[in-house]
């Protein structure tokens, strides 16, 4: 196959790209495809595109959220490759009349192997280049020998249907490092290398096969809009791999694609048009779709006030549509919006903002739930919500307030070790228990529950957190509290590796302690009424990054380094002590020592120590307020999961 630039009577080269998500591309993209096609009419080479899809994915469609699917619910069926978004402005009329392919999202080379023999039958390509096998690594087989065997069988499938139809596969790149997946570059690599060796053992004089070394020009860290999928950059870089293996191979063309200095950046505004409205299941927030997002951040909170101006939501929307399904009634909140494209590129700006007052009639979460860990999972049980108009109905027919009828309960769960807004896992539930399996054993897992009508999800009850795997922690131990000022405690800890997470007790210090010295004024406060010890706030366990011996960073759960920022101890720090327990579900520790504040070095007298966790605020009503922040190390689920940060009040009265 060898190029002919002035013979413009040649036969075009029927050209068909088999591939992934890599080479399918999102709504707004060039593609490595047109990249490709550039190089071909800019060398003079005569070619046209076969295949059966026709676009880009394009974006998701809004809607609102879905009840959580029940163990009986059929499965949902299998969606044709979703194929009709556009490409980014710029891209050649007369690519957009021939930008046919045979690429999708998700796909696997054990799956493309079963459809490739019907594509060469009916469109007859004369080169296939071929992009797949991440997903089989990181997804399915996971093995370097399955991926290799699926790879030969889609060569001799395409060779069924057109024994001299030429080849260039690619190798598979490496991606940015994925949590719990620290093998995926051993393994890649280990592909890779496996490939190199066949190539020419597969390869025939009728078919010849070239391989493309992808991995080795393409760089995730530069090249990749989140770690994996092409950018600009990357685009031309897998274009100019494959026109190398082209032209070395095949001696299409004289020279492979040059990769430009200047890569213009992808035009990303921030949305327009935000709308906020209160619904029967919250509040629902629109805007108008921005060409070339992938998706938009959120980001919400109760309307400014004097106490609380800070944002306390952060997510994500697939769409241009947000829930907000954790509020309460009366509560306005204000939304802003901002245009997303990967993880590393969005909008410049936020859009304005808008407000709506929530008035939802969803029902509360469950009571008294408790989670129990298990080997590989843990087990979990509750009563429904009681009220005279909210109560449980299923079994009640004369009820006739559909509104009020409970459908099902959705248990979420999500991995303390994945940081970033990763959706939970969800089970619906008709019962008032339910069993999870199938866990990381040794990983913290946080759990929430919710009740569904026909109106929608309510607010979720956070459960305690559980290490499958792991039994009842030991006590936590140097627990150590310095005073940072007059009314705020900094706590610190060390946990046990069971612990899911720990409570922070406070009592009346002893009454030695009470006469001791205030270092902070020359007044002595006067001691609190004499109570029982109380359970001041809930304390998630933390993640830490480790470092294997082979150099690969991963998250890993922690739990022996554990600290907390209390603040708005009235009257004084002075006059409280401080104990902690740790957790595992439903297995508690022996309470640790009991401790009070000492005197904070001189270097953090000025002020105070930053912390990851938001600090506690006690009121002049003697209420301790706890503002989660959403996505922050210690969120806890429900905050992940209903996208909302609702203050939640701790009762401590003065001693």
């Amino acid at each position: 196959m060898t190029s002919h630039p002035s013979n413009h009577d040649v036969e075009p080269i029927k050209v068909m790209i088999i591939g992934d998500s890599i080479s399918h591309g999102r709504e707004g993209d060039f593609t490595w495809r047109y990249r490709i096609w550039q190089w071909f009419h800019s060398s003079n080479i005569p070619m046209t595109f076969v295949g059966p899809y026709q676009g880009t994915v394009p974006p998701e469609d809004p809607s609102p959220p879905r009840p959580p699917p029940l163990a009986s619910d059929p499965a949902d069926p299998p969606r044709f490759p979703r194929s009709d978004g556009g490409y980014a402005h710029g891209v050649s009329e007369e690519f957009l009349s021939n930008a046919v392919h045979f690429a999708a999202g998700g796909r696997q080379a054990a799956q493309a192997k079963h459809f490739v023999a019907e594509q060469v039958a009916a469109l007859q390509p004369d080169l296939c280049l071929v992009q797949l096998g991440f997903n089989d690594l990181a997804w399915g087989d996971r093995s370097p020998a399955g991926l290799l065997a699926s790879m030969k069988y889609l060569i001799d499938e395409a060779r069924s249907a057109g024994p001299d139809v030429k080849f260039a596969v690619a190798d598979v790149p490496q991606c940015a490092p994925y949590i719990g997946r620290e093998d995926l570059p051993v393994i890649t690599g280990a592909y890779n290398s496996l490939l190199e060796e066949v190539i020419p053992e597969w390869s025939s004089e009728m078919s010849p096969i070239a391989l493309v070394r992808f991995c080795e020009v393409y760089s995730f860290a530069t090249a990749s809009y989140d770690g994996l999928h092409p950018n600009a950059l990357g685009e031309y870089q897998l274009a100019r791999a494959f026109s190398r293996a082209l032209v070395e191979s095949f001696s299409l063309g004289h020279k492979s694609l040059s990769v430009p200095r200047d890569i213009p950046p992808r035009p990303l505004p921030a949305p327009e048009n935000i709308r906020a409205s209160p619904t029967p299941a919250g509040i629902v927030v629109t805007w108008s779709p921005v060409y070339g997002a992938f998706g938009y951040d959120i980001r919400a909170r109760v309307s400014p006030s004097a106490s609380s101006s800070h944002w306390t939501v952060h997510q994500f929307a697939p769409a241009q549509r947000y829930d907000t399904t954790n509020c309460v009634p009366g509560q306005e909140w204000e939304y802003q919006v901002r245009s997303r494209a990967g993880t590393k590129v969005q909008s410049d700006e936020w859009s304005s903002s808008a407000f709506a007052v929530a008035d939802p009639k969803t029902l509360p979460g469950p009571r008294n739930v408790v989670t129990h860990p298990t080997s590989t999972g843990f087990v979990l049980r509750w009563d429904p919500p009681l009220s005279k108009k909210h109560r449980n109905c299923m079994s009640e027919e004369d009820h006739n307030d559909e509104d009020d009828k409970i459908d099902r309960y959705g248990v979420y769960w999500s991995d303390c070790a994945i940081p970033g807004p990763i959706p939970p896992y969800v089970l619906g539930v008709r019962a008032l228990e339910a069993e999870v399996k199938g866990l990381l054993p040794g990983h913290h897992y946080t759990v929430a529950v919710d009740t569904w009508t026909a109106v929608g999800g309510g607010p979720p009850t956070c459960a305690r957190a559980v290490t499958p795997g792991l039994g009842t922690p030991l006590p936590p131990v140097r627990v150590r509290a310095v005073a940072l000022d007059e009314i705020t405690v900094r706590l610190t800890w060390m946990g046990d590796a069971a612990a899911a997470g720990y409570e922070i007790w406070i009592q009346e210090a002893s009454s030695s302690r009470k006469d001791s010295e205030d270092i902070f004024s020359d007044k002595t406060p006067e001691g609190p009424a004499n109570e029982s010890r109380r359970l001041l706030c809930n304390v998630p366990a933390s993640s830490e990054h480790v470092v294997s011996e082979a150099g690969t960073e991963s998250l890993q759960p922690s739990s022996r380094l554990g600290k907390q920022i209390l603040t708005g101890l009235l009257p004084s720090v002075w006059v409280f002590e401080f104990a902690v327990t740790a957790y595992n579900g439903d297995l508690n520790s022996k309470i640790s020592e009991w401790v009070v504040p000492s005197p904070p070095p001189p270097l953090l007298l000025p002020g105070h120590e930053e912390t990851d966790t938001g600090p506690l605020t006690l009121g002049e009503d003697c209420s301790i307020n706890i503002e989660l922040e959403i996505l922050s190390s210690c969120a806890c689920l429900a905050c992940r999961l209903r996208e909302t940060a609702e203050t939640m009040v701790f009762a401590v009265k003065p001693l």
